[in-house]
């Protein structure tokens, strides 16, 4: 909601690998806009009956969700977490009304570059 239909929010626990996606997301013109995993949030999950709860309080939604997908990802393993819309509500240039590939051509691309055939 904070970024809008057009920016997906974007969660990574890597510096390298959130640097390679940005680059290639930028040539792909496919927007990514990167949060925050803010570690005092994480308090938010904490419960009492339950190992964790799986949400946070009213606000910060998307930060504690990703704060409780990272309680699944053993430590020192990267990884990457897009909070998106994928939806044209209207039609721009390149991108017609209705369900949309939002980063998609950036991860692709990031992908295609790190496992390319070395032939």
């Amino acid at each position: 909601v904070a970024l809008g239909p057009e920016l997906p929010a974007t969660f990574c626990n890597d510096e390298g690998l959130w640097a390679e996606l940005q680059r290639h997301a930028a040539a792909e013109a496919d927007p990514l806009w990167r949060l925050p995993l803010w570690k005092p949030y994480r308090a938010q999950l904490d419960s009492r009956p339950a190992d964790i709860n799986n949400t946070g309080g009213p606000a910060g939604g998307s930060i504690t969700a990703a704060l409780f997908l990272q309680e699944f990802v053993a430590p020192g393993i990267p990884w990457i977490h897009l909070d998106l819309f994928a939806w044209n509500a209207v039609a721009r240039p390149g991108r017609p009304e209705g369900a949309e590939a939002q980063a998609i051509r950036g991860l692709f691309a990031m992908i295609a570059a790190r496992f390319a055939s070395p032939n």
